[in-house]
């Protein structure tokens, strides 16, 4: 208690100069609480994105409690798994294998507690009139159990009679189905056999992802596209109606009974108690993902040099808030305030700032999740439906705030605490002179180690990760330029970053002294910079802290944009599509190559969509149930003369094909060609005829032959290989032809696809905008603190004539004398660093944006004068110096 009581006078003085201080103290708050709002946010966001979070039930389940599979057997054995994420069945055995029933002729409402709700899920496949496959998702749009699960309804209305959908809008626009925004009147899309869908609504993704189709249709239940389906598209097998549940509140022992009785009922059941309970329902806990050390260690570095930079800031705020308060803690001392007293006078105005930014920060991170949903989604190319905070982490993280505030007020106390009742009602700290620069040795000592050591763990690096452009593998065969050895060791890597870390230190024990040294070759010019240089060498803690600031944010934007050019400088590999010029491929549905009408549809499509001439389709010959095969079991495709036509077969060659030769485009010395039919079989012969043609013709095959030499072989069965070729027009291939058919439900592959990288443009205007965005409010807060502390000085200046641009002037002077010396540190240390450790990207060297750097150290500290020039105070009155 007593130690308590000696706290409260601190506390009160120290709120009491806060609220004096508003501009300051809001600024300060401000800069301990960004921190933690980005702690909190990005916390939460990990949290949420895990797999075993709530937030990924949502895509599988909706708000459902339970999600049932009513299977055609009597019974089956259901089982959870993965922490209850999803349930498995198994069918049963013996004679109750062999009892079927029609899973849509079972009683749910008898088998479900009183009060359940049931919607009907699933998934099912379709094919258009036009020869197209799509997926439809089954929902009831309107129900809040299936919210998550499709993409959201954005014009028109939920699809409700059987003969009624909701389309993808990119699906809508490539059909010619919309009027402005909405659906139009009269749009529908015909189905394959013979009926027709109305389009009534559009869906449309929230954000670019891959947990739903953004082709996929929704049917609601009940729907006309289930007449006749008996299989299931995706897991093989009988078609299997599912629903999701919206259960009574049941305790864990209920749920656990429930989805017992419905498999002993033949219903494979999902319970999200289990997902919420999984100790209670025996589900083991998951195996952690080991942490990346590399990752790891990357994130401490990231997180000290921002802690670093916060508290020099912060700090430096302090120590002028302190100056300012000289008079007021010298009054303490006369009265007869111990140096401990007096430090906690200080102490206590990092611990308001730190408690006010925890709660500031803690509150902006929550608003940040609750107003940002939308955006931070579109930023995660993901969906946050429920979020998973962790309390711990919250609480943790504002006391860091705390902590991080009150050692930033710690140095500037422990300063305040030495002065005596004269210094502190003179108003300001004397300065000893002889261990102004007892830090520079040391300083210029690590940075010099630092430095060697990159350059050692530079070529360490080089050699372990990078490969030469024109290296080869052993067997002569070219390596990728961007080739990275399988087991290169993360051991250089880590010593480069402790290195980095060391030169780091180094230059900030060292930066006094450099102000300094800069400040003694101001001595003559004009008279604003040589006030400005006077001013910034007097005060070299605060000019200190903003160079370093400065210099940090500097070092990181060139550290990444050499990291952006080196890893777009990377070739991508160049293997060729795998098909012949001017072909492309698309994957045939089950079945459809078999359907002539369903054919004849598709090749209309593709001709009418992208200009295709032909399609061209290979079967695979099967004899006892058994694929033939050649020599070394590569398969052996039946063909027809207009493929060989495509492909260039020589006339003499395609005749001896149509007398039953086999043509192959491996070399056939002894004339003919091998093939299996299967084990116990005897080997089939026939005579073969090597082809000079576009070895990507025939992939993996291993010959070709015509149907009637299959059937002479003793092929039953020909089989639709599900790959089949389209042969462009006069246009020729184009990029987009892949997209466009696949509005069209027609999955195509042409080679020239682009799989687009990150925007690398937008990554470095994003940077450079943030550290424009940084650095101006760094330059803003130290010419303010100058401006504040060096108030006599400018009020001086006013009484003898001085006119404002002088001030505004001597201002902007300080501010690129702040941010020249930070913007160079900054350039050196980034170089220094990006040269050694970015070799990891696999290229031999760092490319360096030398443009983008030019711009960069001009830039900055051209900015830092604008932003002394605006904010320099330019009304003000003459203050009593004396007595």
């Amino acid at each position: 208690m007593k130690r308590i009581n000696r706290w409260r006078p601190a506390l009160r003085i120290a709120w009491r100069d806060l609220l004096a201080h508003r501009i300051r103290t809001a600024v300060l708050t401000l800069l301990v609480a960004l921190p933690i709002t980005a702690a909190v946010v990005a916390s939460t966001l990990e949290l949420t994105e895990d797999f075993y979070s709530a937030n990924s039930l949502q895509t599988d389940y909706g708000s459902a409690d339970a999600k049932i599979t009513v299977t055609p057997w009597p019974t089956v054995t259901s089982t959870l798994q993965d922490q209850g994420r999803y349930a498995i069945y198994d069918e049963p055995r013996g004679a109750a294998r062999a009892e079927r029933r029609a899973p849509g002729a079972v009683d749910l409402a008898s088998l479900l507690p009183p009060g359940s709700r049931v919607t009907q899920t699933g998934e099912v496949q379709f094919q258009l009139a036009t020869g197209g496959t799509f997926v439809a998702t089954i929902a009831d749009l309107d129900d809040p159990l299936v919210h998550g699960t499709t993409d959201p309804l954005v014009a028109g209305r939920a699809p409700s009679a059987p003969d009624e959908v909701a389309i993808p809008r990119l699906v809508a626009d490539e059909l010619g189905l919309l009027d402005g925004a909405e659906p139009a009147d009269d749009a529908s899309v015909a189905l394959a056999d013979g009926t027709a869908l109305r389009v009534v609504g559009i869906i449309d993704p929230v954000v670019d992802t891959t947990i739903h189709d953004p082709r996929s249709f929704v049917l609601p239940p009940g729907t006309s596209v289930l007449e006749g389906v008996t299989r299931d598209a995706y897991a093989g097998g009988p078609w299997m109606p599912r629903y999701l549940v919206d259960l009574p509140d049941l305790s864990t022992a209920e749920a656990i009974e429930l989805h017992d009785d419905l498999a002993a009922h033949g219903i494979s059941s999902w319970m999200r108690d289990a997902a919420e309970h999984p100790r209670a329902w025996g589900q083991s806990a998951p195996t952690p993902t080991p942490a990346d050390p590399a990752a790891v260690a990357a994130g401490a570095v990231v997180l000290g040099i921002g802690l670093t930079e916060v508290l020099v800031l912060v700090g430096a705020a302090f120590a002028v808030g302190a100056r300012r308060q000289a008079r007021t803690l010298g009054l303490l001392i006369t009265t007869g305030a111990s140096p401990a007293d007096v430090r906690r006078t200080v102490l206590a105005q990092g611990l308001w700032v730190g408690v006010l930014a925890a709660v500031l920060g803690t509150g902006g991170g929550l608003a940040v999740l609750g107003w940002g949903r939308g955006t931070l989604g579109r930023l995660g190319s993901t969906t946050y439906y429920d979020y998973s905070f962790s309390v711990g982490t919250i609480l943790v993280v504002a006391v860091l705030g705390v902590v991080s505030a009150v050692l930033a007020a710690a140095i500037p106390a422990w300063g305040i605490g030495r002065m005596t009742a004269v210094q502190a009602l003179d108003g300001h700290v004397a300065v000893a002179s002889g261990h102004r620069h007892r830090f520079r040795n040391p300083g210029l000592g690590l940075v010099g180690a630092g430095l060697l050591g990159l350059v050692v763990c530079g070529s360490w690096i080089a050699r372990t990760f990078a490969t030469p452009p024109a290296a080869a593998a052993p067997d002569g065969s070219a390596v990728d330029p961007g080739t990275v050895a399988p087991a290169a060791s993360l051991v250089p890597v880590v010593f480069g970053g402790l290195c980095a870390l060391v030169v780091l230190v180094g230059t900030t024990l060292a930066l006094p002294w450099l102000i300094s040294a800069a400040g003694r070759t101001s001595t003559r010019g004009w008279l604003p910079w040589r006030l400005a240089t006077r001013d910034a060498t007097r005060n070299r803690g605060r000019t200190t802290a903003a160079v370093l600031a400065v210099g940090i944010v500097t070092m990181g934007a060139v550290f990444a944009g050499m990291g952006v050019s080196a890893a777009d400088s990377i070739p991508e590999s160049d293997t060729g599509s795998g098909l012949p010029d001017g072909v492309g491929v698309i994957s045939l549905a089950e079945g459809q190559g078999v359907d002539a009408p369903s054919i004849a549809a598709l090749s209309r499509t593709l001709h009418d969509v992208v200009g295709a001439e032909e399609l061209l389709m290979t079967w695979t010959p099967v004899r006892r149930w058994r694929d033939l095969v050649g020599p070394g079991g590569e398969p052996v495709w039946v063909v027809d003369d207009a493929l060989l036509a495509r492909a260039g077969v020589s006339d003499k060659a395609r005749a001896a094909f149509a007398e039953g030769s086999a043509l192959t485009v491996a070399s056939a010395p002894s004339g003919r060609l091998t093939m299996h039919a299967g084990h116990g079989q005897r080997d089939l012969s026939l005579p073969a005829v090597q082809v000079h043609v576009d070895t990507s013709w025939a992939t993996d095959a291993a010959a070709w032959i015509s149907v009637k030499t299959a059937a002479d072989l003793g092929a039953t069965t020909l089989r639709v290989n599900p790959d089949a070729w389209w042969v462009a027009g006069p246009d020729g291939l184009h990029a987009e032809d892949s997209e466009r058919l696949s509005l069209h439900g027609i999955s195509a592959f042409t080679g020239l696809e682009s799989y687009d990288r990150v925007d690398q443009g937008a990554l470095v205007l994003a940077g450079a905008l943030g550290v424009l965005v940084v650095t101006g409010l760094v330059v803003g807060l130290i010419v303010a603190l100058s401006a504040a502390e060096a108030r006599e000085d400018a009020a001086t200046l006013a009484a003898v004539g001085a006119p404002p641009w002088l001030r505004r002037a001597t201002s902007a002077g300080h501010a690129l004398y702040v941010g020249g010396l930070g913007s160079g540190l900054g350039l050196l240390l980034g170089l220094a660093g990006g040269a050694s450790l970015l070799q990891v990207v696999g290229t031999p060297g760092t490319p360096v944006p030398w443009a983008p750097l030019g711009l960069l150290v001009l830039g900055v500290p051209l900015l830092c004068a604008g932003v002394g020039w605006v904010v320099a105070p330019t009304r003000l009155t003459l203050t009593r110096r004396a007595g």
